[in-house]
């Protein structure tokens, strides 16, 4: 097996046949062959949908030779999908991108020679111009810019889900544990030799993304926390900072006190301090147990999948 590609399906099974049209179209003519499946595997996971789209992707598996489908026992998320599908691929080079075709695969060649010319492990696509929403371009690049600053990483907020890496970076990130996963933050940290190349972005053309705004921002949270530290760091510095201001409020209180003013009990000053202080404590207290939380879910140790049926492996 020359090429293994996975595509994650949560509830837009129904796209995946014009997808696979595309797909074989794409490779026929890269491959110069009438028949693909002896060099290409395109493989869905099925992310714990809830229609009818593990039905119509059993029925595509049985229709092209090179479809082959998991079914999840339920739904456990996009990056977990695309970990499954990295475990099971059996190609020399290993590519992921979605079934709505935002990022069309005829862009695939293109991002293949480029990897292939320049010697590299991994080639990510870049955006030249995103047809999303102006909230989706904007909430993305304040996710990239706030995670490279805590990260201390460079990556470009436009990359493309379209990504194409060799055997040696899959065996690499195959090697990983962690139950928490962001996948281009593990991308990162395993290094190797990565580019960028611009390809083609195209509108939806059917139906909306079940990626919605409070699965980004659930996504956005998971992957700082599993790749830095420095929430706590500011965490603590800003305690330390109030404990300060407190401690020097205290001496001049009594210094005025002592030498200048009688103060009245002040109701007002004191709630507002409960109040602010208690904030403080809540929020550090919040941090801490995100991260406890993470050590909670790593010492269970848990599968990080369950497949309910493969078909067409």
């Amino acid at each position: 097996m020359k090429y293994s590609f996975i595509v994650p399906i949560y509830n837009d099974g129904y796209l995946a046949d014009s997808f696979c049209v595309e797909f074989e179209k794409v490779f026929i003519e890269y491959l110069n062959k009438s028949i693909i499946k002896d060099d290409v595997e395109l493989i869905f996971v099925n992310d714990g949908s809830k229609n009818n789209s593990i039905d119509l992707l059993i029925a595509l598996s049985k229709k092209y030779s090179f479809v082959k489908v998991v079914d999840f026992s339920r739904n456990f998320g996009h990056h977990i999908a695309l970990s499954c599908g990295y475990n099971l691929a059996k190609g020399n080079y290993v590519g992921m991108l979605n079934v709505d075709m935002q990022e069309p695969p005829s862009e695939i060649p293109k991002l293949m020679n480029f990897l292939i010319d320049n010697k590299l492990d991994i080639a990510y696509g870049l955006f030249t111009e995103r047809k999303t929403s102006f909230l989706n371009r904007m909430t993305s690049k304040l996710f990239n810019f706030i995670l490279n600053w805590l990260t201390k990483n460079n990556t470009p907020y436009n990359v493309t889900t379209l990504r194409i890496m060799n055997r040696k970076f899959v065996n690499a990130y195959n090697t990983l544990n962690e139950k928490s996963r962001y996948i281009p933050g593990l991308e990162t940290w395993l290094g190797f030799k990565h580019g960028y190349l611009p390809i083609f972005h195209k509108e939806r053309e059917v139906g909306e993304s079940s990626y919605n705004f409070s699965k980004r921002l659930k996504m956005a949270i998971e992957a700082i926390i599993s790749f830095s530290d420095y929430p706590l760091r500011i965490m603590v510095g800003f305690g330390f900072i109030i404990s300060t201001i407190g401690f020097l409020s205290i001496l001049l209180l009594i210094f005025s006190k002592l030498f200048f003013i009688t103060y009245q009990p002040g109701f007002t000053s004191t709630v507002s301090l409960i109040i602010f202080l208690g904030g403080i404590q809540i929020m550090v207290i919040g941090f801490a147990s995100l991260y406890i939380g993470r050590i909670l879910r790593e010492v269970q140790n848990r599968p990080l999948f369950i497949i309910n049926e493969k078909y067409n492996f």
